[in-house]
């Protein structure tokens, strides 16, 4: 008997690492193609909290031709919309504020007293975008670096109608997490900085990442991938802070909330791992973040959900700025977690690729 169990383990191992090393060839074969269309960057698989496959594709620096490794920190654009919104359900569950507390109530001369932090946290507050607004001479000077606190100020000054009545419906927004780091801010008594590295990343385990700020580049750092764009006209790549239609890089980079966190796969995979084992929160408020409401039917706090018959349901994000393009999908239910971080706005980055990627691991 002993010998027949032994026997059995070893069968259902080799199996296990036969299909692990088919997984592995076929996401390398697809990355691959995708790197001959152009895709620069890295790609995550993980199963049941062990990573399958990491890929690196490309360069970190496409001057030096520095190559790409699996520890890079890429800038995750709106995919870091999850760790603001991390934040506040902590700070809700300290008991310091609640989903239905109306920004007012921190921010005092903050202008629209309907809205609530619900109402940020699912795109529901109807606020004008941020970026349209700094892109005007009027309301900003470009050669000052913007901040998130710069762009509750601006709001406050000029005192615009919303698009809607908040809580009646759902538009992206930006601007709304970028008013999410100010109330973390002033809630927690921390720079957004230094809340997100003590209450989420050093408990995560996620050594290496960083946030952004007015006197920290991260691009400035060896382990950075700096972000390119291409140049039709040149046909070469370039820095995307150098990019004619992304000068807004040069004033608006340290507006942090919806964007500004700097993170590896690796990293990504402990963030994942926090997130399934209510490392930062409880269960309970997990279960809040992932769930939707009938007006925001596809978003819950800081991430997308979806219902699919395959797989059960998606917690997903991609996020788009400067030279990034950038994706997570995890899915509960199998416990699988998908990753493709690009570092020169690789166009198919959450089209086709990470159509592609997913229906490899169904």
């Amino acid at each position: 008997m002993r010998k027949l169990l032994i026997g059995m383990f070893m069968l259902n191992t080799l199996m296990f690492n036969n299909l692990n090393a088919q997984i592995i060839q076929r996401i390398d074969s697809l990355a691959k193609v995708h790197q001959s269309k152009g895709f620069n960057g890295n790609v995550l698989y993980s199963k049941n909290d062990s990573i399958i496959f990491t890929g690196s594709y490309g360069f970190t620096d496409f001057d030096s031709k520095k190559p790409l490794e699996d520890i890079i920190l890429f800038g995750l654009a709106s995919c870091s919309k999850q760790f603001t919104a991390m934040a506040i359900i902590q700070l809700v569950e300290k008991k310091l504020i609640g989903y239905d507390t109306k920004v007012q109530e921190i921010i005092s001369d903050f202008p629209y007293p309907q809205i609530t932090i619900e109402h940020l946290l699912r795109h529901q507050a109807g606020l004008p975008d941020y970026q349209k607004l700094f892109y005007d001479k009027k309301n900003w000077d470009r050669k000052r670096m913007a901040t998130h606190q710069d762009v509750v100020e601006v709001l406050n000054r000029l005192k615009l109608e919303l698009h809607f009545e908040p809580g009646s419906q759902y538009d992206y927004d930006n601007t709304g997490y970028v008013v999410l780091a100010v109330i973390i801010e002033k809630v927690s008594q921390q720079s957004y900085q230094a809340y997100i590295k003590e209450h989420i990343f050093v408990p995560a385990g996620m050594q290496s990442s960083r946030v952004t700020s007015v006197d920290q580049n991260p691009e400035h750092l060896d382990n950075v991938a700096i972000g390119y764009t291409y140049d039709e006209r040149k046909k070469r790549y370039q820095k995307a802070y150098k990019d004619k239609n992304h000068k807004h890089l040069n004033w608006m980079k340290a507006i942090i909330g919806g964007s500004g966190i700097y993170t590896s796969v690796l990293d990504l995979e402990k963030w994942k791992q926090a997130l399934r084992n209510n490392t930062l929160i409880t269960e309970e408020s997990k279960q809040i973040m992932l769930s939707t409401d009938d007006i925001s039917k596809k978003y819950g706090f800081g991430v997308a959900i979806y219902d699919t018959e395959s797989k059960g349901k998606w917690v997903y994000h991609n996020g788009s700025w400067g030279g990034a393009k950038t994706m997570t999908l995890y899915l509960p239910e199998s416990n699988e977690f998908l990753v493709i971080l690009s570092n020169n706005r690789y166009e198919e980055t959450y089209r086709s690729f990470e159509e592609e990627l997913y229906k490899l691991i169904q």
